[in-house]
């Protein structure tokens, strides 16, 4: 029978753990899940075999991939089972402590080459790897949900991993069809930053009180993105979307342009708002279709492009991301195929 190419584990069972599973299962690989509870286990392992199965059943897969996939998984909530494998990317909470507190615990179980990353997606890595015996095998791995659709991942490089860590993460990105983003300590997690200046100053017109959610994001939606900037924290949640604005305060210069953002999800977040797991958010769920005419607005609809542009040359000037990089970041993570240079060009946009 055919051997895995890698034996993979991932810890965590959430929305992005369960997701990059299963992706990953449709590759040659072994996998390992760890699940918090064995309730969990069981109602992720109940409705993996019914996948599976029903896979089977309509020809999606042939008997043998039926049965590698059978015997080349693993779900469990028991950490030894990670014992060996060759990469182990944690997908649980983003909370730092606990973070650390299961490093540690894996300290004794991993063996000594194996590569261990975090999906974090704003605790510098460098915080979560420091004082492990293997620090240099450690690094951050950003995947972005939906792991299928999002063919760019962040490579967030600590000060100690090592070139043959890196090495061996492209190599299995680049197995995977996945573009990475390799990404060295003042310029972890860019791509969330690209577009914080946009969303904080979209929160500042909130703030100031002219104009509402529904017109903001309608002129946002008709104009920029599929998506409005409140749709957008909604359907991320507003209390990660808060953890992770003020871990990213550290990389920023004007940190007074960004109160209004994290002000505005503080109040969400208190309220229980919590976006479309809490069925409330900045919007109600299911989300009704507005009944509200759209009303086009050339001056804040200025504004808005401009600190969304204001994003992207900043990080090119600073030479984090090449142009071909910057356009496909766009492109795969808002889902537009326009240019942000080509849109600069037609309105005129000028660099600070």
């Amino acid at each position: 029978m055919l051997q895995p190419e890698y034996n993979i584990g991932i810890i965590g069972c959430g929305k992005i753990g369960k997701d990059l599973f299963d992706f990953l299962c449709s590759f040659p690989f072994q996998i390992i899940l760890i699940c918090k509870t064995d309730e969990a286990v069981g109602q992720v392992e109940n409705a993996f075999q019914k996948k599976q199965k029903r896979a089977l059943k309509y020809q999606l897969i042939d008997q043998d991939a039926f049965d590698f996939r059978d015997q080349n998984t693993v779900i469990t909530s028991n950490l030894k089972h990670l014992n060996n494998c060759n990469l182990v990317i944690e997908t649980i909470t983003e909370n730092s402590d606990k973070k650390k507190k299961l490093f540690k615990l894996l300290e004794p179980i991993l063996s000594s080459d194996c590569i261990l990353t975090s999906n974090t997606s704003s605790i510098p890595p460098g915080e979560l790897f420091t004082g492990l015996a293997n620090e240099e095998n450690c690094l951050g791995l950003h995947f972005f949900f939906p792991v299928r659709m999002k063919d760019i991942v962040e490579v967030n490089v600590a000060k100690s991993t090592s070139i043959n860590t890196v090495s061996f993460v492209k190599n299995f990105l680049k197995r995977i069809g996945r573009t990475s983003i390799v990404l060295q300590t003042k310029d972890h997690f860019i791509i969330n930053r690209i577009f914080l200046k946009m969303q904080a100053g979209c929160c500042q017109l909130l703030q100031d009180g002219k104009y509402s959610i529904h017109e903001i994001d309608d002129l946002v939606k008709k104009n920029l993105f599929p998506i409005g900037v409140f749709e957008f924290f909604d359907i991320v949640g507003n209390d990660v979307m808060l953890q992770s604005v003020k871990n990213y305060m550290q990389y920023e210069m004007d940190r007074a342009f960004y109160q209004a953002l994290i002000a505005l999800l503080e109040q969400q977040v208190t309220a229980g708002k919590l976006g479309v797991k809490s069925k409330s958010g900045f919007y109600e769920y299911p989300l009704l279709k507005s009944e509200q005419l759209f009303v086009e607005i050339p001056e804040v609809l200025q504004k808005i492009t401009h600190w969304y542009l204001d994003g992207i040359f900043d990080t090119y000037e600073e030479s984090i991301c090449t142009k071909d990089e910057l356009e496909h970041i766009v492109k795969e993570y808002m889902m537009i195929e326009k240019s942000p240079f080509e849109l600069a060009d037609e309105i005129g946009y000028n660099p600070k």
